[in-house]
């Protein structure tokens, strides 16, 4: 069998009630998570742009537009509610070694979602083939490093995502390496926004929905017909190794598929900025609960590895970010949000802080150094520790540390802890029982009752000025 063969085969195995209960319930987790985070975002620039020109193609409503009323074709919906899952930063991503891709795997959801209320599947199933996504985007991530050849992360969705798409909508098992093959081989994403600079546009949320929207097509492509070769990841493999140092394709990992799981290794992020200043961000907080405070603050050390102290999220860019894109990749903006506030939700990103003078002074006091015990942590095992130190006006100083951030699947969020990020997800667009609504119908979910009851209740009906992004 072809690769896209082993996984459809995969796919199309697996069986909801034999799936391991903590698969099961780390599904329904992620998609609680991930629903949060597309309602968060629901009012935001590139959300609402997407969103009317997904309403302004007309066709049909058969799939809702998360956070709104409004109904679109499930490929459109896909597109809108895709871009709204990744914009804030929030949802969830698997971080290991160097030697493996990162990726958020929930970048898939949406698309699942659309389908599912499109073809009114029961919630065991739309949960069966989330769990499908998270593996063979997992597999994909083990296997090849896209990131080293020049390609985002993001690649994987293309490939993984309308194989699970096509069992959600019926197509026979014999149609989905024909879907991705359709989708991977005609959406393969450079990486052109990941990069050192002070202005990261919207694209890095909207390739997300764009990626989606054309696996959705593919997967409905094929199930009328369209062919596509069935080795084309093998081609993808081979055309692309010779283009760096990296490691050639590690085949054997599809036939593993089911034999461990990723699904329960992924991060729910506790703050929504980007993954290596997660640890940054909670040990300022703990340095904030000591009393410290900005204005006495001479100097702010951290000491981490490369993924935080040099690279996107610590290039001398990052001290100047110039769009809430780059904001959320910068370690000293969310450290100076983080002391200045002593929190780090999405408030902490309106008006656009990153442009005032006090928090430009807080970020121009902070030293990223790059720790060679650290690195080699973070390359072998994936710790993603910090230790920070503030140096103090008095003379005194004090330091925290962090081995693994909250929500690592070393040190996992509970269900209580989830439910007190989703509140704060949803503090400007919904009532404040919406997030305990949610989390309580993905936890139960498990019929088309279910599913349309989990739509209504991402269904703001929001009024026109609802539309404009807050501040």
């Amino acid at each position: 069998m072809t690769i896209l063969q082993q996984m459809a085969a995969f796919t199309y195995g697996l069986n909801y009630r034999e799936l391991p209960a903590d698969v099961r319930h780390a599904a329904r987790r992620h998609l609680a998570d991930s629903l949060a985070c597309m309602l968060g975002a629901s009012r935001m620039d590139a959300v609402t742009a997407t969103r009317s020109y997904a309403l302004a193609q007309g066709g049909s409503q058969d799939a809702t537009l998360i956070g709104a009323a409004n109904k679109t074709p499930a490929a459109l919906a896909a597109l809108v509610n895709g871009t709204a899952v990744r914009y804030l930063d929030a949802n969830d991503i698997v971080a290991r070694s160097g030697d493996h891709d990162s990726g958020h795997f929930s970048d898939a959801l949406p698309a699942l979602l659309a389908l599912a209320e499109r073809h009114a599947r029961a919630g065991a199933e739309l949960l069966t083939c989330i769990v499908a996504a998270y593996e063979l985007q997992g597999a994909l991530s083990e296997s090849f490093q896209f990131m080293k050849r020049g390609y985002h992360a993001l690649t994987q969705a293309p490939w993984a995502l309308p194989i699970a798409a096509s069992r959600l909508i019926g197509a026979p098992a014999a149609a989905a390496p024909h879907a991705a093959a359709l989708s991977g081989s005609t959406g393969m994403i450079f990486n052109t926004w990941l990069k050192p600079t002070s202005h990261i546009p919207m694209i890095k949320a909207v390739s997300v929905g764009l990626a989606s929207q054309r696996a959705v097509e593919s997967a409905d492509l094929a199930a009328a017909g369209v062919t596509a070769p069935q080795d084309a990841l093998e081609t993808v493999f081979t055309r692309l190794a010779p283009l760096s140092q990296a490691p050639p394709a590690d085949l054997t990992r599809y036939e593993q598929l089911g034999k461990r799981w990723l699904m329960t290794r992924q991060t729910i992020k506790s703050y929504p900025a980007q993954i290596y200043t997660q640890a940054a961000i909670e040990a300022t907080l703990a340095l904030h609960a000591q009393g410290v405070r900005a204005p006495d603050v001479q100097r702010l050390t951290l000491s981490g590895h490369s993924g935080v102290c040099a690279g996107v999220q610590g290039s001398q860019a990052a001290f100047t970010p110039a769009s809430r894109e780059a904001a959320d990749h910068s370690a000293p903006f969310v450290m100076a949000m983080a002391l200045l506030r002593g929190k780090m939700t999405l408030r902490e990103y309106q008006n656009a802080p990153w442009l005032d003078n006090d928090v430009r002074d807080v970020m121009r006091r902070i030293d990223l150094v790059v720790d060679p015990d650290r690195e080699r942590q973070f390359v072998q095992d994936g710790a993603l520790g910090v230790e920070l130190t503030a140096h103090l006006a008095d003379g005194s100083v004090l330091c925290a540390q962090v081995r693994q951030p909250k929500g690592h699947p070393d040190a996992p969020l509970t269900d209580d802890e989830l439910l007190t990020k989703m509140r704060w997800l949803l503090e400007e667009v919904a009532p404040t029982e919406t997030a305990e609504r949610i989390l309580d119908l993905c936890m139960r979910l498990e019929t088309p009752a279910d599913v349309r009851a989990l739509i209504a209740a991402c269904n703001l009906d929001a009024d026109e000025d609802a539309d404009a992004p807050p501040g």
